[in-house]
């Protein structure tokens, strides 16, 4: 199989694609390496701050060892793959053409390690990977992307993923926690690092009870915070969109459930 195009506008949300400048992914590259942009990792995984690290820098080890580790058998697809990290624990056990990570800009698939880029497939043509891998992949890895994305937008990911699943495939489907104790302490904290995400204390007291908070879009189908995202509400979504949910699991502290984590996931399967 030919690698996948890489071609996308980085602006549109991640159910869209368009015909893109080739030569943006290696310019994104370029001024990564010079250090003018800073890159996914530095805000997530390798964050200076400690109770971000400790949020996000066990995430892939944690879903790869307690969520679904992919067996030689499985083709694997991470939907919203940021720079691929996903992909390094894989890199070694599965082929190329068994590793592909989708995602809409660019900028995020430049920062893959050398060793991701060499060693899966990475494209932002959601058209092209539909087109030619209808039903081809047995599981599907789809993280931190869903509390972005608008009703409109949720729906088209849906559907994408139920035309790239193939039977019986397992999708793996984490979102955080922004509700009752969990939400309302991550809302305090974003408060005390100068309001990030719109935090304010009434929205912290809202998260905590479980209260609807007005969500503003930032970009097309797109929700630039994580705050108003309901996990319970997302898993009725999931059922009513026929994704079967067959276990849960919340991290990074498991045994805490959801009263005080950071993340949630769903281990579905496609229904007819």
């Amino acid at each position: 199989m030919q690698p996948l195009p890489s071609m996308a506008n980085p602006m549109l949300p991640l159910h869209v694609s368009e015909p893109y400048d080739a030569n943006k992914v290696r310019q994104c590259r370029l001024a990564c390496k010079m250090g003018k942009v800073m890159e996914y990792a530095d805000y997530t995984r390798n964050t200076t701050e400690p109770l971000k690290r400790v949020a996000h820098g066990r995430r892939y080890q944690q879903v790869v060892d307690l969520i679904a580790r992919p067996v030689e058998a499985d083709t694997v697809l991470d939907y919203g793959c940021g720079d691929g990290h996903l992909f390094s624990y894989f890199i070694g056990q599965l082929s190329r053409t068994k590793l592909v990570g989708y995602d809409p800009d660019p900028k995020l698939l430049s920062q893959a390690s050398s060793a991701v880029s060499a060693g899966a497939q990475l494209t932002t043509d959601i058209d092209a990977l539909m087109a030619e891998r209808p039903g081809g992949f047995s599981l599907i890895y789809c993280m931190e992307v869903c509390e972005h994305l608008t009703d409109k937008a949720l729906m088209q990911l849906f559907r994408n993923i139920r035309t790239l699943a193939a039977p019986g495939a397992r999708v793996i489907i984490g979102v955080p926690i922004e509700t009752g104790p969990s939400g309302f302490l991550k809302a305090l904290y974003r408060m005390s690092k100068g309001g990030r995400q719109s935090a304010s204390l009434e929205k912290a007291v809202r998260s905590l009870v479980n209260a609807k908070i007005a969500r503003e879009v930032t970009d097309v189908e797109w929700f630039g915070s994580h705050t108003g995202f309901s996990h319970s509400n997302f898993r009725k979504i999931l059922q009513q969109n026929k994704f079967e949910v067959r276990k849960t699991y919340h991290l990074p502290f498991p045994l805490m459930r959801s009263v005080m984590n950071n993340e949630i996931y769903f281990v579905c399967r496609k229904m007819p």
